[in-house]
Order: structure tokens, then C-alpha cells, then sequence
């Protein structure tokens, strides 16, 4: 999938950090899904930017996926708000990334219903780190 998103950026180097993580169970084009939507952000988010780095690790029994870019960054006080349904960056950054608003609040839902979280760390003017962690599947099916 990384090699995929690699394909639709040529500026950007995508840097894919993966550790050995054990199973996690769910839909997964609806996770894919959610994958796409956090690296294509990053791009999208950091246009001045050449590398964005995934990463991937296991730690108290889940997942952790995360993305993280070096473009506009989030201000603080916006960070709890962005994966709320139609959010969008207020001002002059609006005009300048269009979107709906949509990408984060459905990526959160699938996350959620997967029995999982996300969330953001972000440094205005410096990028951001989105996360999400899913429980790992200790015992793997029999058939």
C-alpha cells in the first residue's frame, strides 16, 4: 500500500519505519482506508516537505500506526477538534487545502468500531504525528 502512495507523490520520499507487530483483526480495506487518508493528508499538509515518515509498533497488547509529516502543523488548541465531523482549519489555510472536512471524522469512526483510538500530536508550523492503535489478536484462528 505504501509503494502505492509512493506513486502519487513526487516530492515527497515516503519513509516506511515497520516493526514486527503480531495480528490485528478487522476489516481491512476499511483500515486501508483509513491508512491512505493519514498519508495522503501528510502529503497534502506539507507541501514544502520531503520525506514523510510510517511507523509501525507493538506495545501492551495493540498496534500502533503512525504518520508523520513535517508540513503546517496543527495549533493546539484545533488539535481535539479535527477528526469531529466537517471540521476544517479556519482562515486563509481553508482556502488554500480544500476538503470537506470528512477524511479525519471517518477515519476515526472505522478506528473506533475497530475497537481502537487515534489521535494527534502536532506542532504548528512544524508538523504532525496521526496515530492509531488497534488490540492485537493473541491467538491465531484454528481454520
Amino acid at each position: 500500500m505504501i509503494e502505492d502512495l509512493q506513486h502519487t507523490t513526487p516530492r515527497h520520499k515516503l519513509i516506511a519505519n515497520l516493526a514486527p507487530t503480531g495480528f490485528v483483526y478487522g476489516d481491512k480495506e476499511r483500515i486501508g482506508q483509513v491508512i491512505a487518508n493519514l498519508v495522503t493528508n501528510a502529503i497534502k499538509y506539507s507541501p514544502q516537505a520531503d520525506k514523510i515518515i510510517i511507523h509501525t509498533e507493538s506495545e501492551k497488547n495493540e498496534v500502533t500506526f503512525s504518520v508523520q509529516d513535517f508540513g503546517i502543523g496543527i495549533a493546539k488548541i484545533n488539535q481535539d477538534r479535527v477528526f469531529e465531523q466537517f471540521y476544517r482549519v479556519g482562515g486563509d489555510l481553508q482556502r488554500t487545502f480544500p476538503g470537506l472536512g470528512l477524511g479525519l471524522y471517518i477515519s476515526s469512526e472505522i478506528i473506533k468500531r475497530e475497537g481502537g483510538r487515534i489521535w494527534v500530536t502536532s506542532t504548528e508550523g512544524q508538523g504532525s504525528t496521526f496515530c492509531f492503535a488497534l488490540p492485537v489478536k493473541n491467538n491465531m484462528p484454528t481454520s
